[in-house]
């Protein structure tokens, strides 16, 4: 599977195309991983190395509903040291003694609960609020005075019974819980919540001098929070609200009031990691997950306790968010939630703008693109979706590991296959041609309930057969069964890859974060698979390791040679690698890896390239930059990096793209910066030079996306000829380079009067507008200028429009998505037009030159095409000249053709 396959592949399992380009006969050069996307609904920009925001909040996990499975899922995804307060209940079910203390059933509740919170140490912080499950005593409920002071009273002695029973310290009480909807039950009112908060500091010492912490009411929905705070907020430390209803404008000003009010911001039933980022934006600091999910929510605790907040985005009516955060180790996250009854299904696009990444192993790309699903109503669809997404890079990348495809899944110990037989999940040596040796491996649905961020691996032999955990438990050294009953797969067969290194994953368990294991390093028949911790003895964490391998493919572990012969040809915006090619049998390409001179900060550009040559065209112009190549094989074996070989894009003064539009999107420059498509693209024969035009329409997917880098110059020049086919919507585009809607520039033929160039850099827009001077249904030569002095518009050769008052260079922006026919405004209609002979200079051409590229006269400016180019002279790091281009062999489909 070549590299654009696999984009392909990916594409379809995440919900991003990538065609257009990806349906052209193979060129080797960095354009391959262009992703064009349908717009989505949000943009977030992040830079990996930007300035952060760091928050300090104390997240907790619930017992007010009484779960010790919950417990212990929670402290194995969110690891224990994060863990760090949590929630008990006192009991309405029975009336105090005659001396004022709990006993019977209130008494067996508390210690049920602590029982299973000193799984999180004995001296956990605990918040106390009223038990739903155990019903409520006559003598507390009605809605009196003296009832009102025996709810106070009744508090009091629960937590006179922690203290002198236990070692967890009482941080606060919640006088009742959900008010808002509990009231009937409970006979909470505003101004009785109020009242036993002024009973409790006023009369009992425990809460005299804010020792114990008075929490307002916590809300269900959140619309109503800030009427049960400001009830009775001068007796309240804490403010409290949930998210199961209500508005996010809502939400978010509660928590900002706390702030501002100089409150502690609580939320005591978390149920999604949107409520998290949302509340740690507006003030929110203390959280508790009420029933815990998995790896989204444990991975976010983790983070943003120890890290920084580097990107973060939301869509208020929808009910989503999304963020990025940077731990201090270095790891990178993205984050997405949504409200657990209130969604909308949300589209996501994640911008990294300092560098090319790879999110969870799709890569390298600077963008990528996902959907949250949601509902259609209140309760009416929604599946309380959220995920995480790795963000990484550097020299050793996760596999391109495709999903929905068919594998053995091998062991690094032993060298043996994962299998299912005889009811077990065991070890088998390798014999792949049995099914029950191989595995279909799937993402799961978006809509499986809750995270999604897992796979599944159901037997080839038998398709509900699955890994599955026994009795969901999260005890260190659990059996794996092979089972098969349900449909949808439960969450103890639902796992997660995190990537070990050297072409292995670890694979860990949805229910309890623990690591697929071989119970012993022998390398026999029939060695069960557990779950266990992470192992710290590097021999005992092999059995931790696990290879995905094609069908037909043996796993094995020799190395291919080290590649050489690596030579690097700088061109004004690319640099053109070849090396001697391989000649093993089983070689499935090459990985591309480079650094800023001087650095060690490699990553990897492109991974196995089939044939021994490679252009980059997402190098920086003027940038020294160091390069080498290792070869891998069809096992993911990857050999020793060859010699380095550098190399400088000149930045000279020139063409850096040009398109024909001939039945293809091919950049005939050797810069080889060919665009993209997400639609097929459709070609017509009215065209204005060449044989073809593009046919572009007002669709989501016919616009054309051309390379990270093609603008990022001190000076541009954008031409093309246009032939505009319907006027009947403003804001279309003839170009839109950006990366959001606060960097971009952009020409619209028509804005409702004029046509405008547009440029901006987060600050204000600058601007230049003439009377529009497209004639619909008719050829037009347009061009765009910007140089150091002076900005301008040329129509069929002529200056129509122009400005020295711009100041903002390409350079300045670094435009990323660079976009023929589409805005970077999602509300902007796309642009129905031919489209033919798009060129882009990096500098400013001037009146004559646009004149001569419109006339196709290339005397007196730049080549056109790079044709008339004389061979290029290559060097090596030896310093010594090269005359020729060594000529590479491609392997077909996986497979070596014999080479001569």
């Amino acid at each position: 599977m070549n590299i654009r396959h696999i984009a392909i592949s990916l594409s379809l399992v995440w919900g991003c195309s990538l065609t257009g380009a990806a349906q052209e006969a193979e060129r080797s050069s960095s354009s391959i991983n262009l992703s064009p996307n349908s717009p989505s609904d949000v943009i977030i920009p992040f830079a990996i190395n930007g300035e952060g925001k760091r928050f300090t909040p104390t997240w907790g996990l619930d017992q007010a509903w009484i779960s010790e499975q919950n417990m212990r899922k929670g402290l194995r995804h969110m690891e224990p040291e994060n863990v760090t307060i949590g929630r008990s209940c006192f009991s309405m079910k029975a009336p105090l003694t005659d001396d004022g203390k709990v006993q019977g059933d209130q008494i067996t509740r508390l210690r049920q609960r602590n029982s299973i919170l000193r799984l999180a140490g004995t001296n956990l912080p605990l918040v106390l609020t009223a038990d739903q499950e155990a019903g409520s005593d006559e003598s507390y409920v009605k809605n009196s005075v003296a009832n009102t002071e025996n709810w106070a009273r009744m508090i009091n002695a629960h937590v006179e019974w922690m203290q002198e029973n236990t070692q967890f310290p009482v941080a606060g009480v919640s006088p009742f819980n959900e008010p808002d909807y509990w009231s009937v039950e409970e006979g909470a009112t505003i101004e009785r919540h109020r009242d036993v908060a002024r009973i409790l500091k006023e009369q009992y010492p425990a809460f005299a001098d804010n020792k114990i912490a008075i929490v307002g009411g916590n809300t269900l929905n959140d619309d109503k929070a800030l009427n049960w705070y400001n009830g009775g907020k001068q007796y309240y430390d804490w403010g409290n609200t949930h998210q199961l209803a209500g508005s996010m404008a809502n939400y978010k000003a509660y928590y900002d009031q706390l702030a501002r009010d100089g409150k502690v911001g609580y939320n005591d039933e978390m149920h999604n990691v949107a409520e998290a980022m949302i509340g740690l934006e507006h003030g929110m600091t203390v959280g508790i997950w009420w029933g815990f999910d998995s790896r989204a929510r444990g991975e976010f605790c983790q983070i943003s306790r120890h890290g920084e907040r580097i990107a973060y985005g939301e869509h208020a009516s929808n009910w989503t968010a999304a963020s990025v955060y940077r731990h201090d180790d270095g790891r990178v996250k993205a984050f997405v939630g949504s409200s657990e009854r209130q969604a909308y299904t949300t589209t996501y696009q994640f911008v990294s703008t300092e560098r090319e990444v790879y999110y969870d192993g799709h890569g390298p790309m600077h963008e990528y693109c996902m959907e949250i699903p949601g509902g259609t109503g209140y309760q009416k669809g929604q599946t309380n979706a959220e995920r995480v997404i790795d963000v990484t890079w550097g020299e050793d990348v996760a596999p391109s590991f495709v999903a929905d495809g068919r594998y053995t899944i091998a062991n690094c110990a032993t060298g043996n296959i994962l299998v299912a037989k005889d009811g077990n999940i065991v070890l088998y040596k390798a014999a792949d041609a049995n099914k029950y040796y191989q595995w279909d491996v799937h993402l799961v649905d978006p809509r499986i309930g809750g995270d999604y961020s897992f796979y599944t691996f159901e037997s080839a032999d038998n398709k509900k057969l699955r890994p599955n955990v026994l009795n969901n438990s999260t005890i260190d050294g659990t059996n794996v069964l092979a089972y098969a009953e349900a449909d949808v797969p439960l969450g103890n067969e639902q796992w997660y890859l995190e990537y070990a290194g050297n072409g292995y994953y670890f694979i860990r368990s949805r229910e309890t974060a623990l690591y697929l294991s071989s119970a012993n390093s022998v390398k026999s028949n029939g060695t069960n698979i557990v779950t266990k911790v992470r192992e710290t003895d590097a021999n005992r964490l092999k059995r931790q390791m696990w290879r995905f391998m094609p069908i037909g493919i043996t796993y094995e572990t020799v190395a291919p040679a080290t590649p050489t012969g690596l030579l690097a040809e700088a061109g004004n915006a690319s640099v053109r690698l070849s090396w001697t090619p391989g000649n093993e049998e089983d070689l499935d390409g090459y990985m591309i890896l480079r650094a800023p001179k001087d650095t060690e900060q490699w990553n990897t550009i492109a991974r196995k390239v089939k044939g021994s040559s490679y252009t980059d065209n997402t190098c920086r112009q003027g940038v020294t930059y160091i390069y080498k190549v290792k070869a891998i094989d069809l096992a993911e074996n990857m050999s020793e990096a060859s010699a380095i070989a550098e190399a400088t894009p000149t930045g000279e003064r020139g063409l850096v793209g040009q398109w024909e539009m001939d039945d293809n999107l091919y950049d005939i420059t050797s810069n080889m910066m060919d665009g993209a498509m997400q639609a097929t693209p459709t070609y017509t024969a009215t065209h204005q030079s060449g044989t073809k035009a593009l046919s572009l329409s007002n669709n989501k997917k016919t616009y054309l996306q051309l390379p990270y880098e093609i603008a990022n110059s001190d000076e541009l020049t954008i031409t093309l000829w246009v032939n505009w086919r319907d006027n009947s919507s403003s804001w279309q585009r003839l170009f839109d380079f950006g990366y959001d809607t606060d960097h971009y520039m952009f020409l619209t033929p028509s804005n409702g009067k004029n046509m405008r160039f547009a440029i901006k850099n987060g600050g204000n827009e600058l601007t230049i507008d003439c009377p529009s001077k497209l004639d619909v249904l008719k050829w037009r030569h347009v061009a765009v200028t910007i140089g150091k002095d002076k900005t301008a518009i040329y129509v069929n050769g002529e200056e129509v429009a122009s400005s020295t008052g711009i100041d903002i260079k390409p350079s300045d922006i670094r435009p990323l998505l660079n976009y023929i026919g589409r805005s970077q405004f999602s509300s902007d209609p796309f642009l129905t037009a031919y489209i033919d002979d798009a060129r882009i200079y990096n500098y400013a051409l001037t009146a004559d030159e646009v004149k001569n590229v419109m006339e196709n006269v290339n005397s007196g400016i730049a080549p056109a095409t790079g044709k008339e180019k004389a061979a290029p002279v290559i060097y090596g790091m030896d310093g010594i000249r090269r005359n020729e281009m060594r000529k590479g062999i491609n392997i077909v489909n996986g497979k070596k053709q014999v080479r001569n």
